[in-house]
């Protein structure tokens, strides 16, 4: 819904020569998830991976782009949350996103190049060729499906058997009910069985156990990075005392682990969204895996930083910092946060931009809510996103998930999301929720 506006930043002749020559560029923060994507839709049919400095910025950068590139494919490739030398598997949502992100650029029949957006860290952590992987499989409306054999194939792919399915990388059967939460999904689906056939696939949610749509098929991929085999001897390392554990060299097939930049398409660009961060995080963190590996040889499963440093060196052309000096370019934008306590307030607010030249959008999450802000408007008309140009004087209104907004007065371009918009207060009259049980820790599986 977005992606029609990043054709405004063409018109900026700053853009324009940045995208052609590449270098470096101060960009402020709010700026950046609209700057990068406007960068990357120049080429949409070549795949981009975005290095930022840690796993909290890429998760949330990799959030920005996809809310302006939709309905290009953006994937977020996080750190694997454990260390190889601890013996223990990361946790399933991880791998669902690092095998969907990877999966993601070596796949060759997508109409739209993905973006990947990877932490520093990640780089630095080599990756199990895919065919180590455990087989994944495919439920299909009307299939047959024998639960005691989809339950081992379920285990073998690196689910966990529970009573109730809450978290990626879960299973549960109750009669002829089949849950499973799949690694790659941001939803469960309840497999619904009439005898051995599949009778229906329906999303639902873990929370409130509502449904959430039907599904004709549905993919699941592992949610273990390593087949059965290649887990089993560290999985009983892991057992052991920690002075008595072998190399975990030793009981992986290293040979088939590959640097990350080494598995992706030779022809995707790379862009470091956060110069400043990358190269100290690459540092700090091959730092911390020799001393842990101490004697031993870390580059069977990690990638040597100035290696890294090197590669990036040598393929990213664009790089964008949050340091101000001497940058050849520079892009300045405001946070968007005009926080008006009703919409009486907020209108003037929005009337002002509008006078003052700026293409001025507002974004809501649930376009009803727009509707009504829309109705509920005085003198302001509204103009809905659908790719016309606004007409003059009107405030353009779009349905779209963004969590930050910016105004840049070098664009002549102010997006808002409503959250920002308007300040929302706690009613006086509602009471403190507290929970009365204890949060979970998080389980961790041996490798």
């Amino acid at each position: 819904m977005l992606r029609s506006l990043l054709a405004h930043a063409d018109q900026d002749q700053q853009v324009a020569r940045f995208a052609e020559q590449g270098g470096r560029a101060f960009v402020s923060q709010s700026l950046r998830p609209f700057l990068l994507s406007a960068l990357l839709d120049r080429d949409p049919d070549t795949p981009a991976i975005v290095v930022a400095g840690d796993d909290r910025a890429a998760r949330d950068l990799a959030a920005g782009l996809k809310a302006w590139l939709e309905p290009r494919t953006v994937r977020y490739y996080p750190s694997r949350g454990v260390t190889y030398e601890s013996h223990l598997t990361p946790p399933p949502h991880l791998v669902g996103l690092r095998i969907a992100a990877l999966d993601a650029l070596l796949a060759e029949n997508d109409s739209h190049a993905p973006v990947v957006v990877v932490s520093a860290v990640a780089l630095s952590e080599k990756v199990p060729d895919p065919k180590l992987r455990p087989h994944g499989f495919t439920l299909r409306q009307g299939d047959l499906l024998d639960l005691d054999e989809t339950a081992r194939d379920l285990v073998a792919a690196g689910y966990e058997h529970v009573d109730q399915v809450e978290d990626r990388g879960q299973f549960a059967i109750r009669g002829g009910l089949l849950d499973v939460f799949p690694a790659t999904e941001d939803r469960a689906v309840r497999v619904d069985l009439f005898g051995d056939e599949i009778e229906s696939l329906r999303w639902f949610s873990t929370f409130t156990q509502r449904s959430l749509g039907d599904a004709e098929l549905v993919e699941i991929e592992p949610a273990a990075e390593l087949a059965e085999e290649h887990r089993e001897l560290a999985e009983i390392a892991a057992l052991e005392n920690e002075d008595d554990r072998p190399d975990i060299a030793e009981l992986l097939p290293v040979e088939d682990f590959h640097p990350f930049l080494a598995l992706a398409p030779e022809n995707a660009s790379i862009v470091i969204a956060g110069e400043e961060d990358v190269a100290p995080a690459l540092a700090d963190h091959w730092q911390d895996v020799t001393a842990a590996f101490k004697d031993r040889d870390a580059r069977h499963l990690y990638v040597d930083s100035n290696e890294i440093d090197h590669t990036l060196n040598e393929r990213a052309r664009i790089r964008l910092s949050s340091i101000d000096q001497d940058q050849p370019f520079e892009f300045r934008a405001q946070s968007a946060d005009l926080q008006a306590r009703s919409l009486k307030e907020a209108e003037p607010e929005l009337e002002k931009l509008n006078r003052s030249g700026y293409r001025t959008v507002v974004t809501f999450a649930r376009k009803g809510e727009g509707e009504r802000t829309a109705y509920n408007l005085g003198r302001l008309k509204v103009h809905w996103l659908d790719g016309t140009p606004a007409p003059d004087g009107l405030i353009t209104f779009a349905h779209a998930r963004l969590q930050q907004g910016f105004i840049a007065p070098q664009l002549h371009l102010a997006v808002i999301p409503e959250h920002r918009l308007f300040h929302r207060r706690r009613a006086a009259e509602e009471p403190q929720r507290t929970r009365g049980s204890r949060a979970s820790t998080p389980r961790r599986s041996p490798t």
